[in-house]
């Protein structure tokens, strides 16, 4: 049996760093092919023949830096994962998480804000990272630790201290309500990268409206009717 990956946010960390300074002008170049066409193709379509290709260098060079096709594929997809997914991110909010007086419409929009921000930097790779979080067993089983300790823990203590504080209703499951956050924004980025990339969107306001309802509800009934 296959052994599963284990991944650090230290892994992360030092495939982002190596993205940001390659060892070389034909690292360099490398990369930005690979980016480019893992952008364009996915990583299925896109070939480390023509990847070089791209380049300006031999395969065999190609491989001289990156041993196997996966090492090339992390170098491109752990810094978008990383910025857009997990810790840098979500230390940058523990003070709105802690505010002595938290609004969930405002937490959510800010949260959602920055996320959407980064992941737009570069639509493509994002969409090709998307599918590929969802096709690909291995890269999702390798991160789903690091979600479960930097996103969904975080998350859900947060939330149910908010419960404790009285911001949201007592009755109100906080585990079914961090999946709906996670939902709403998870199927907002396939809708937006995936299944309509040429509509125009306005992530600012999408986000506003989402927040809205997220806070308030959709129902015009009265509950306490």
């Amino acid at each position: 049996m296959r052994k599963k990956q284990h991944l650090s946010l230290r892994d992360l960390e030092l495939e982002a760093d190596k993205f940001i300074s390659p060892t070389s002008e034909k690292e360099l170049a490398i990369v930005r092919a690979a980016t480019a066409l893992l952008g364009e193709r996915g990583v299925d379509g896109a070939t480390t023949a023509e990847i070089a290709k791209r380049a300006g260098v031999t395969e065999r060079t190609l491989f001289r830096y990156f041993p196997s096709k996966k090492d090339l594929v992390r170098r491109v997809l752990f810094p978008p994962l990383l910025n857009a997914a997990l810790s840098r991110e979500w230390e940058k909010l523990e003070a709105l998480l802690t505010m002595n007086e938290p609004d969930l419409k405002r937490w959510y929009t800010i949260f959602s804000t920055q996320r959407f921000a980064t992941i737009g930097k570069d639509p493509a790779i994002a969409r090709t990272l998307l599918i590929e979080l969802a096709q690909n067993d291995e890269l999702r089983d390798a991160v789903a630790g690091l979600w479960r300790q930097h996103i969904w823990r975080p998350m859900v203590e947060r939330l149910q201290q908010w419960q404790r504080d009285g911001v949201i209703r007592k009755e109100v499951d906080i585990e079914t309500l961090a999946r709906v956050i996670h939902c709403m924004n998870v199927g907002y980025f396939f809708t937006r990268y995936v299944f309509a990339p040429d509509r125009k969107w306005d992530d600012v306001a999408e986000v506003e409206k989402m927040a809205e309802i997220l806070a308030h509800g959709a129902s015009s009934v009265d509950r306490a009717a």
